[in-house]
């Protein structure tokens, strides 16, 4: 091919995959024979702050927490063997696994595990958790909350609670390089975008099949759909469903999907006069053409969102719930008894505000742009004006932080731990959320909804109190979902043995083998 005549939409798809070709291209054997196993993902390595980055540590194997959530949604003993929680369900007991070691050979002791709980517990991820203390009695580990909080196990399952050996710490009690328990160990990283990982001899439950790993982070969408399509990976991580059909035709890798408890949702700033009444966000719900974005844009009709979670998620997925209706004539309707009026532009206008506002979504998921222009559209056809904004990934923490946040377009996870419950208190009950809604004034009917919950025991009880959290939210649309999510990952021909975890919080890359 003539370089002058290649397209320049060509010329930058060759420049994006050359950088990750050079890195890839003869990593299938390693120098010594060794297959390398080539993986591909979004998330950059960022920093050692568990808080930050243990979701790639426990993705990888890398590192272990004590409670681990099996694919189909039990839970199961991680570093923990087994646990019990006393007649006043107060105290936990953690019964450890005998004869583990950290990845510096040192031995898994109760101590070494009860210090870096300690260290986790000071972190906003387990702020929920209303701990007591966290102690030793004998070879088990004793956390005491000081009142009942039924969920405990799921929540050791956050990937902020990995579990790490003693030198892993500095002097000031941060992380300073990662010593953990898992079937890999960390050997090398590279910036931002590159990891490298060997089994960790020490492991036996059983032992890997495969000994070599190199990840690599990914941050554009197309840019891993091309590597896919090409071939040069094992395994590529969260892919646009445009690109599916792309990369399935090329033949080198065969993209697997599974329907996982995660929402393309609308956020607010319900402290906005634009979205302050439940009206305005109940219009915006009605006008968002759910089944349209589900079909055309991500080609999954199913994935259309009736509510906040999808039926996998039995409990929180209540069947009698009436479907958010896609009516724009109605939603005008809403907007005109709400007061919103439209102006010669056709922006609706009350008390000297527009209605108007910069709808923020992310890069790192290649649809939700997509997405964001089509929402776009539609609204201007119910006088409401918006403006994108597309960023990074952690620009919606930061936008929220720093309080320039409107609305945004994200993908949200429900089981960061294997229990909803545990993102719906920082999106729903908090003045100002990391990754949820803002000013919301319904926040105090949630916050007591779930206190209840978590100090119940009672299954009948606790179902109870998920429907009336759910119709609370669906309600009052501080929330606005649009999309159930999949889980997409392209394989390639060298393995055998995936498996795609719908809690997204492990690869199982220990247990795939080379075929």
């Amino acid at each position: 091919m003539n370089l002058t005549t290649m397209s320049r939409r060509a010329l930058i798809r060759l420049a994006s995959v050359l950088p990750v070709i050079a890195l890839f291209g003869s990593a299938s054997l390693a120098q010594q024979g060794e297959p390398v196993l080539r993986v591909v993902a979004p998330w950059e390595y960022t920093s050692n702050d568990p808080a930050d980055i243990g979701y790639i540590l426990t993705r990888l194997g890398v590192a272990e927490t004590l409670v681990q959530v099996e694919p189909e949604g039990q839970l199961v003993g991680g570093i923990a063997e087994s646990w019990s929680v006393s007649e006043d369900k107060l105290s936990w007991r953690f019964k450890l696994r005998a004869g583990l070691s950290f990845h510096d050979g040192s031995p898994v002791t109760a101590q070494a595990v009860a210090a870096s709980l300690k260290q986790s517990f000071i972190g906003e991820s387990l702020s929920a958790v209303p701990l007591d203390s966290v102690s030793v009695d004998g070879a088990d580990v004793v956390i005491r909350t000081s009142t009942p909080f039924s969920v405990l196990p799921a929540f050791l399952c956050d990937y902020a609670s990995i579990v790490l050996a003693p030198s892993a710490y500095g002097t000031d009690g941060k992380v300073i390089k990662i010593v953990a328990t898992g079937p890999y160990k960390l050997t090398a990283i590279d910036g931002k975008t590159t990891l490298e990982l060997d089994r960790f001899e020490g492991y036996a439950r059983p032992r890997p099949a495969i000994a070599k790993l190199r990840y690599m982070a990914v941050v554009n969408g197309d840019t891993r759909a091309n590597i896919a399509i090409a071939g040069d990976a094992d395994l590529v991580y969260t892919l646009s469903p445009i690109a599916t059909p792309r990369i399935n035709a090329a033949g080198q890798m065969k993209v697997e999907s599974l329907t996982i408890p995660r929402v393309r949702a609308l956020f607010f700033d319900s402290g906005l006069p634009q979205f302050s009444d439940f009206r305005v966000r109940r219009a915006i719900a009605m006008t968002v053409d759910r089944d349209g974005i589900a079909k055309a844009i991500l080609r999954h009709p199913d994935s259309s969102a009736s509510q906040l979670l999808p039926p996998i998620m039995t409990g929180w997925y209540r069947q009698g719930l009436p479907a958010i209706a896609h009516d724009p004539a109605a939603a005008r309707k809403l907007l005109d008894e709400a007061g919103w009026i439209a102006a010669g532009d056709g922006i609706r206008v009350k008390d000297g505000v527009r209605l108007a506002a910069k709808l923020l979504t992310l890069v790192n998921r290649p649809e939700l742009p997509v997405m964001a222009s089509a929402i776009q559209a539609q609204l201007r056809g119910i006088g409401m004006e918006v403006v994108i904004e597309v960023g990074p990934g952690n620009s919606v923490p930061a936008a929220i932080k720093d309080g320039t946040m409107q609305f945004t377009l994200v993908s949200r996870t429900y089981v960061n731990v294997p229990e909803p419950i545990a993102t719906i208190i920082p999106d729903f009950t908090r003045e100002r959320s990391v990754w949820g809604t803002v000013r919301w004034d319904g926040r105090d009917q949630v916050k007591a909804l779930t206190e209840a919950y978590l100090a119940s025991f009672d299954d009948a009880r606790k179902d109870e109190l998920r429907g009336q959290i759910i119709a609370l939210l669906h309600d009052q649309m501080p929330v606005v979902p649009v999309s159930w999510s999949e889980h997409s990952v392209a394989v390639s021909g060298r393995i055998k043995n995936v498996a795609i975890d719908p809690y997204e919080m492990r690869y199982l890359v220990e247990r795939m083998a080379w075929k």
